[in-house]
């Protein structure tokens, strides 16, 4: 492998690699097969996404009513909006908090396939580069796209993605603080209901949960440009340090596909054993993802 380039250590710990560039071949070789997390700086830096605002966004309304989830994340209560409602409330939430007002919360735009459903936003995220993904999903990469816009504050709770698959993280404008465990280490977190753990590690109470005592994390700020990696099964806690936009793929190589049939066996729900068959049939029996996806796609809605 060649000598990476290592950059702004001071706000990464030491567990997670920092590089400007990466080639896939490296990005296999030394993050995916060895479950090791990665940020990447560099290659988004010539995306128009990363002059998006309020006002350029809400200049695109279409009359399309979107999903915000109004309550916990992980209670998945929804209601919807237009996109220009919403961004009006987070832009006027945004100027109380600054004024040292205590803001009512106004939801959070939360594992939305956008650009599914805006594909002329997909220009502005040109050059994109599949090359980390497998090439199974090359075709149309951008159908996989979950959508992220949240204010000051946003949290999503520590939790592992329900399929087990791997997750490639784009911050777009703003800033996000991630906490990283491994998922070696999901006992020690105390989870229910399959993928959510009680165990909070940015304010941890060992007191009430004694195992954590043993978790090692790794915490990491995403600016805008960033991307991280996040193995397959890593358990994830998210904050919004700024008003915030940003999205993930999740994806699987045929390891992490057949793991997440397995978890049927582990007290996953049911549909994750459909929706993970589906993908390792497709990438083990070479089905092109066009015939796959159309039984795939409910999965958008369901991991929201």
């Amino acid at each position: 492998m060649r000598q990476l380039k290592f950059i702004d250590q001071l706000k990464y710990s030491e567990e997670v690699t920092i590089v400007d560039h990466i080639t896939r071949n490296e990005f296999y070789a030394n993050f995916v097969n060895k479950s090791k997390p990665l940020v990447i700086k560099g290659m988004t830096a010539n995306w128009k996404a990363l002059d998006w605002d309020i006002e350029y966004l809400k200049s695109r309304e279409r009359g399309i009513k979107i999903p915000i989830k109004s309550a916990k994340i992980e209670e998945g209560k929804k209601v919807k909006m237009l996109l220009s409602d919403f961004l009006d409330r987070l832009t006027q939430y945004e100027e109380d908090l600054k004024m040292g007002l205590t803001p009512d919360a106004i939801g959070y735009l939360h594992d939305l396939p956008f650009f599914h459903i805006f594909p002329e936003y997909l220009s502005d995220i040109d050059p994109f580069s599949k090359d980390l993904l497998p090439k199974w999903y090359w075709a149309k990469w951008y159908n996989y796209i979950q959508f992220f816009i949240g204010a000051t504050g946003s949290l999503t709770p520590l939790h592992f993605d329900t399929l087990l698959t791997n997750n490639l993280f784009f911050q777009v404008v703003g800033k996000k603080k991630f906490i990283l465990i491994d998922g070696n280490q999901k006992e020690l977190c105390y989870i229910e209901g399959w993928r959510w753990a009680r165990f909070d590690p940015n304010n941890p109470d060992y007191k009430k949960f004694p195992k954590a005592r043993e978790v090692k994390k790794m915490e990491v700020v995403l600016e805008a440009g960033d991307i991280l990696y996040m193995p397959s099964g890593m358990l994830h806690q998210v904050h919004g340090l700024s008003q915030s936009i940003s999205f993930n793929i999740d994806w699987h190589t045929p390891k992490s596909a057949r793991k997440g049939v397995g978890t049927l066996l582990k007290g996953a729900p049911l549909k994750n054993g459909y929706y993970n068959a589906l993908i390792y049939l497709g990438l083990s029996l070479h089905i092109p993802a066009k015939y796959i996806f159309p039984f795939y796609k409910s999965y958008l809605n369901y991991v929201s």
